[in-house]
């Protein structure tokens, strides 16, 4: 109709401004939550990742048919022959993890699939996780 005003859409200024001072009090106090939690998962994690690395090293034994060492690095890492890794899990979450081989320097892993068998002990502020490595298999194992 000519005369009747048509009521505008959208949202005011105000509701604006309240909707996005809710989220930045969600945010704010989130935030400071999942910060805290994030150290937690460093030694599983850390844990997991060196049974990844050292599965990779029976595999790299057995195809490239020559024996292949891992030796612990306990300020930052590990080393694979001669290349050094350092741990994914502790870049800027838990940078005090230390890796140590039980009884030995090395395990190194055969062409045949075995190894030298031994054990990783990872050491973090939350307390310490084993990997078991056969002698036979040459398979790491996290220990429970």
């Amino acid at each position: 109709m000519p005369g009747e005003r048509r009521k505008p859409s959208g949202f005011t200024l105000i509701e604006l401004a309240v909707v996005l001072a809710i989220l930045g009090l969600v945010v704010g106090m989130t935030v400071p939550f999942l910060a805290g939690k994030t150290t937690n998962g460093a030694l599983p994690t850390a844990a997991n990742e060196i049974r990844v690395a050292l599965r990779d090293a029976r595999s790299a034994a057995i195809a490239e048919g020559r024996p292949i060492a891992f030796r612990a690095d306990p300020v930052s890492g590990y080393w694979l022959d001669r290349q050094h890794y350092a741990l994914m899990a502790a870049a800027g979450r838990a940078p005090g993890l230390r890796i140590a081989v039980a009884g030995g320097t090395r395990i190194a892993f055969f062409p045949s699939g075995g190894s030298s068998g031994g054990r990783i002990r990872i050491l973090g502020a939350e307390g310490w996780r084993d990997i078991d490595v056969d002698a036979v298999t040459g398979r790491a194992d996290l220990r429970p």
